[in-house]
């Protein structure tokens, strides 16, 4: 039994014994004390105070309150000023027509004296001079458009203003155009009625020649300008090739006198289209200085005057 080890049990026991004890000792800490004694993990690791702390201590973030405050201001300044954008846009929008309103007005002068010079055969007037007023009426009623629903009587009165200055501008200049395109035609020619100085060949050539002309004149005229003065065009082109053939017999038959009687007959119906056509034209300035005198108030209603 000695040789096994085992001659001794007690001293055997006793080393085991301190053996396990020191294994112990080794593998549970000893218990630390004071501020870093472990806690444990958890639910069991919350603390009520802990909360308390972090609001009551240094912990509390000014800087967070101070920026939620200021975002807080800036989405208040923000919302306001998208609530007042549609009076100022408003605003502004009827200052723009005012301020175009007033540039038509000071234009409309160009068309009325335009419009003196309808009746003058031998005017200078040039349809050029009517630009700025057409320009100034376009962008009037260009910027009537932006006027919202609730200034529906401004929109209408700027309207009315370009309306009618560029029906004003329009009758003015066709019947100008209709004029100076008419007037040559009117006019007959120096033909030749002495039968010794002409040939029966040339003078129907002469006379056709001017026919020609006539004619496309006529057919160039525009639609709905002077229509009464182009329909008595009309009827004396298709009357021409009777003139024609009692002029050439005029001369065949050696007769100055009756050559003379026909162009005269002539002259005097084209004399009499260019009367008619001064008396509509008379009616035209008239209908002119009403548009002229339309537009003004209108602009008087969007100046408040």
């Amino acid at each position: 039994m000695e040789s096994l080890g085992f001659d001794n049990p007690s001293s055997m026991w006793t080393e085991s014994s301190s053996l396990a004890h020191a294994r112990t000792a080794v593998l549970a800490p000893e218990p630390s004390k004071g501020r870093h004694q472990a806690e444990p993990d958890g639910i069991v690791a919350w603390q009520p105070q802990e909360v308390g702390r972090r609001l009551n201590g240094r912990d509390f973030r000014w800087s967070l309150l101070v920026g939620t405050g200021l975002l807080v201001a800036v989405a208040g300044v923000a919302a306001f000023w998208l609530y007042q954008q549609p009076a100022r846009q408003a605003a502004a929008s009827a200052a723009i027509v005012a301020r175009e309103a007033a540039g038509l007005e000071v234009t409309l002068p160009a068309l009325v004296a335009f419009n003196t010079t309808l009746g003058d055969n031998d005017s200078t007037a040039n349809q050029a001079d009517l630009f700025a007023v057409d320009a100034a009426a376009r962008t009037l009623f260009d910027a009537s458009a932006d006027l919202d629903r609730g200034q529906a009587e401004r929109r209408s009165a700027a309207a009315a203003a370009s309306g009618a200055a560029l029906d004003g501008i329009r009758l003015a200049g066709d019947t100008q155009a209709f004029q100076k395109a008419v007037i040559p035609i009117l006019a007959l020619p120096a033909l030749e009625t002495d039968p010794t100085l002409i040939a029966l060949d040339e003078a129907a050539r002469n006379f056709g020649e001017w026919q020609l002309r006539f004619d496309q004149v006529r057919t160039a005229l525009p639609d709905g300008v002077l229509s009464d003065v182009t329909g008595q065009l009309d009827i004396i082109s298709g009357e021409l090739p009777w003139y024609m053939t009692r002029y050439v017999d005029a001369l065949r038959a050696d007769s100055q006198t009756e050559a003379d009687a026909v162009l005269a007959h002539l002259g005097g119906r084209l004399e009499k289209v260019g009367s008619h056509m001064a008396g509509s034209i008379e009616l035209i300035q008239q209908r002119v200085t009403d548009r002229v005198d339309e537009a003004i108030t209108a602009i008087g209603r969007l100046l408040g005057s």
